[in-house]
């Protein structure tokens, strides 16, 4: 309705029109949406080789704004530089988080708990504050199932991602394929937190490489869906090839996959979040 205003539209995707939704539940509405990509824009393949959020400046550091470009952001005219947070790996990076957490502190009094509405009744308590709309978490807390506790999910990391401005996120552990919903939620998380310019502190097991490698390498069909949290089909996964197996998905009465889910989407979105908590952590995440 705002192309014959006259509007110019620019977006951008990391995928090709045609694969945008791709076996997405009623994809056949979506697709004029696609036919209209391809007849009245133009398209451009901006393909690479390097991954640019983890390309280093040269110098090292960002360089600086210049004084309009710094009135711009403050006005909101443009996007603020992404504040850089930290990720700290082996035996001691719980020690070094909390370190850093504690210069967050300071002398100053811990500001109260915070209270986040989610939504359907639902709240998200955010328990450790600092100043600066700080807040800590154990990865436990909002990326494991704890009994008598609803799973954390899009909602509340959307509602956190809107309430605070920095996150330290303790106890991240490597995850495998036993862990397949812990790790899906952590992807939901650092995509709430990157696309509101968050600041993401990190405490891990291993280094950011091989956080997500025992996923990312991970063996058959069987294996991949280990721990699932959702209904697939076994005949409907065994008549695909792996990389289209679904690992997550839901049928209908009328055995019509509603939902599909495959191994290719988990590894894309495993990759990309390895790559946005590059950029978020900044040097101290060696890759």
């Amino acid at each position: 309705s705002i192309l014959p205003r006259g509007v110019t539209v620019l977006f951008t995707s990391n995928r090709p029109a045609e694969a945008l939704y791709e076996r997405g539940l009623n994809r056949k509405y979506f697709l004029p949406f696609v036919a209209l990509i391809h007849t009245r824009f133009s398209n451009l393949a901006l393909a690479a080789a390097a991954d640019y959020r983890t390309l280093r400046p040269p110098n090292g550091a960002p360089a600086p704004l210049s004084a309009e470009a710094c009135g711009a952001a403050e006005e909101g005219r443009v996007f603020a530089p992404r504040a850089r947070g930290g990720f700290y790996h082996g035996a001691s990076a719980g020690v070094s988080l909390r370190r850093a957490w504690g210069e967050r502190l300071g002398s100053c009094a811990a500001p109260p708990p915070l209270q986040l509405e989610v939504g359907f009744g639902r709240q998200l308590r955010v328990a450790r504050t600092a100043p600066g709309e700080a807040a800590w978490f154990e990865f436990a807390e909002l990326c494991e199932a704890r009994p008598g506790e609803p799973a954390r999910g899009a909602p509340d990391f959307l509602a956190l991602a809107s309430a605070v401005r920095t996150v330290y996120l303790n106890g991240v552990p490597r995850l495998d394929v036993r862990q397949r919903n812990e790790a899906r939620r952590l992807v939901l998380l650092v995509d709430a937190l990157y696309e509101a310019r968050c600041a993401l502190h990190v405490a891990a097991e291993a280094p950011l490489a091989e956080l997500l490698s025992p996923l990312l390498d991970g063996g058959g069909a069987d294996t991949m869906m280990a721990g699932a949290e959702v209904a697939v089909d076994d005949a409907g996964a065994a008549s695909l090839p792996f990389s289209v197996a679904p690992v997550g998905g839901r049928y209908s009465v009328d055995g019509e996959l509603a939902s599909f889910f495959t191994a290719k989407d988990e590894a894309f979105m495993l990759r990309r979040t390895l790559s946005r908590l590059t950029e978020m952590c900044g040097p101290q995440a060696e890759y």
